[in-house]
């Protein structure tokens, strides 16, 4: 390893930062630096580019447990698992939530996602799975980059996704329904969807590694 280089224990630590809340990540990174050397500083910022975890996970600049990855995404073992084999789904463009990317690249994300699910329930014998998605800082997002956690669920894992239901009113429930009715569209009829084809073309058969 070169001297400039991170070891896997400081690359685990960085890694780590990104679970944090937004508030604690600068103080903790500002930490994290302190310990490295001159060297390694500069080979950091040369890794991070644009500073998002994320983008250098998908560059390959930080080691990661790949289980799939085509030209579009890449599913890596997350390092702070909600359960055994909880994935997480990235796409290799830089979204900072899943609502920016074009309909066909948020599709194949998705199913990708879906096949991941498929197989926790074959290989590591999961009972169920939550496929979760943190859209902005007050739902829970960390890291400024769409991802999709895959979460294998089993017995007695303590994990609860449950939440209390609250008596819509209906007044509301009207109201929301003018705000919303009509608003939502899926990227333009064929010709758009030619044009995306050509730009975003698929494999068909595609398998988790």
């Amino acid at each position: 390893m070169n001297e400039e280089q991170l070891n896997q224990e400081q690359i685990e630590e960085l890694n780590n930062l990104a679970s944090l809340p937004k508030e604690e990540q600068q103080a903790e990174l500002q930490k994290f630096l302190k310990k490295l050397s001159p060297e390694q500083i500069e080979f950091l910022k040369k890794q991070q580019g644009n500073g998002c975890i994320f983008c250098s996970i998908t560059e390959g600049k930080i080691p990661s447990n790949v289980i799939y990855e085509d030209n579009h995404v890449i599913a890596v073992l997350d390092i702070n698992p909600a359960s055994r084999g909880h994935t997480l789904v990235i796409p290799k463009k830089h979204y900072a939530v899943t609502a920016l990317m074009p309909d066909k690249e948020a599709e194949h994300l998705f199913n990708i996602a879906n096949k991941i699910s498929k197989a926790l329930f074959d290989n590591l014998k999961s009972e169920g799975t939550n496929i979760f998605v943190a859209n902005g800082v007050i739902a829970g997002q960390n890291v400024a980059h769409a991802v999709v956690h895959v979460i294998p669920r089993y017995k007695d894992d303590g994990l609860n996704f449950f939440w209390a239901g609250k008596k819509a009113n209906d007044k509301d429930m009207g109201d929301i329904k003018k705000l919303l009715a009509g608003k939502i569209k899926i990227e333009e009829e064929k010709k758009i969807h030619k044009i995306e084809k050509k730009k975003i073309d698929y494999p068909e058969e595609e398998r988790i590694a």
